[in-house]
């Protein structure tokens, strides 16, 4: 039963859900719980920041089929 409640919360995560949502659905009594057993499956947070920042400055090409010089 153990390893199944294990696959669940990895489950969840590896799916984007947020600490929040997987302390709930496993009845931790905080995130503290969660994030001390599950934060090495949590998505490396530089690395999301830093591709939400590259995306917003990304400068969308115009190519020259639509009339611009590129």
């Amino acid at each position: 039963m153990h390893d199944l409640r294990h696959f669940y919360a990895s489950v969840l995560i590896r799916s984007g859900a947020s600490v929040k949502v997987v302390q709930a659905r496993l009845g931790h009594k905080s995130a503290v719980v969660t994030l001390d057993t599950y934060a090495h499956l949590f998505e490396d947070e530089e690395d999301r920041t830093r591709s939400a920042i590259d995306s917003a400055l990304r400068v969308p090409r115009v190519s020259r089929e639509d009339g611009a010089d590129a």
